[in-house]
């Protein structure tokens, strides 16, 4: 799918009318797209097979979907109680927050429904098969016996971080990524981050200036970010995709591949009718704002500069550190 917006005609009425809502907090009255869930998810969630210890010998089977969020944004995870009825949330860590499905009842009847009729797209598909796989054994009752244990033991050896680069590379190997818009928004609210520089040498007075969309994935899941850059018919990769279009390719670049996009005019129309969620949708509002300086030249003047150095300071980790100040 490639986007077509006219960018011209945007009057970019909204960029300093931030949005009021409370991200800690579910929203009353929107429902979610089910594609938006599985992007988000895609990003941020985790699918776990658990072997406790129970009475004498036997082992208990703990089957979870594990999804984080930071405390500013754990409305979201609200949203995702609401709509799959089921699951709970949970203090994770320091500003953290976590959404956790694990009743047998609602693995079988809400969860894996859900991502059976809207799959996942990154490699992260494999593991709920495999997750999905044990949960077919729990529910024959198979687990009961030392046979069906032990399989599900060796399925839980397969998952996450033991699975092999190899096998995470080559899971996309002849599979066509065809990206539904909410999947896309879901999945940059979890992954993406809209960054924004200023800076002015000391030296020669020259200043420079960005406005970027990034994405960050392991190199093994670089064919998502090649279909992110076909779906905005924008933007570029690191590495080059014939710099990584093999398994021995891939296996001599580092771990981390991104996809950067610096021309706002490519995603913000999309991004205003596929909104954001989570309080991410402040720093895009920032980002716009941003950019309307930055195309107005309103840095080349001192007190323009200074507005846009403090965008610069108070937009996504600095955000953090200006709720935290004010209270104070």
């Amino acid at each position: 799918m490639i986007l077509q917006f006219d960018i011209s005609k945007r009057a970019f009425s909204t960029w300093n009318n931030k949005e009021e809502r409370d991200f800690t907090k579910a929203r009353e009255k929107e429902n979610i797209n089910p594609n938006w869930i599985t992007g988000f998810i895609d990003g941020e969630g985790c699918f776990i097979i658990a072997i406790l210890p129970s009475t004498g010998n036997k082992k208990k089977i703990s089957l979870r979907l594990s999804v984080t969020q930071k405390s500013h944004s754990v409305g979201v995870l609200y949203d995702l109680k609401n709509l799959f009825g089921c699951g709970e949330i949970f203090s994770s860590s320091k500003d953290c927050m976590r959404f956790v499905v694990q009743r047998k009842e609602d693995i079988l009847n809400k969860i894996i429904p859900h991502f059976t009729n809207f799959p996942l797209v990154t490699s992260k598909e494999l593991n709920f098969e495999t997750f999905k796989e044990a949960a077919m054994i729990v529910a024959r009752g198979e687990h009961l016996n030392s046979i069906g244990l032990d399989k599900i033991i060796s399925l839980k050896a397969l998952m996450n971080k033991n699975r092999s680069f190899e096998e995470l590379f080559n899971h996309f190997l002849d599979k066509k990524i065809k990206l539904n818009p909410y999947w896309v928004t879901g999945f940059i609210e979890a992954e993406g981050c809209f960054g924004i520089l200023l800076t002015k040498s000391d030296k020669t007075g020259k200043i420079s200036i960005r406005n970027r969309l990034s994405i960050s994935q392991s190199t093994h899941d670089f064919a998502v970010l090649k279909a992110i850059k076909d779906f905005f018919n924008a933007g570029y990769l690191s590495p080059k995709a014939e710099d990584i279009n093999s398994l021995d390719l891939a296996k001599l670049s580092q771990d981390n591949s991104f996809y950067y996009n610096s021309t706002p005019s490519t995603f913000i129309p999309f991004f205003d009718k596929y909104p954001l969620y989570t309080r991410k949708q402040l720093d895009y509002q920032d980002f716009i704002k941003f950019y309307q300086l930055k195309k107005n030249k309103v840095h080349l003047t001192d007190t323009g500069f200074e507005i846009m150095d403090n965008l610069c300071r108070n937009m996504n980790s600095g955000r953090d550190n200006t709720e935290k100040s004010r209270r104070k």
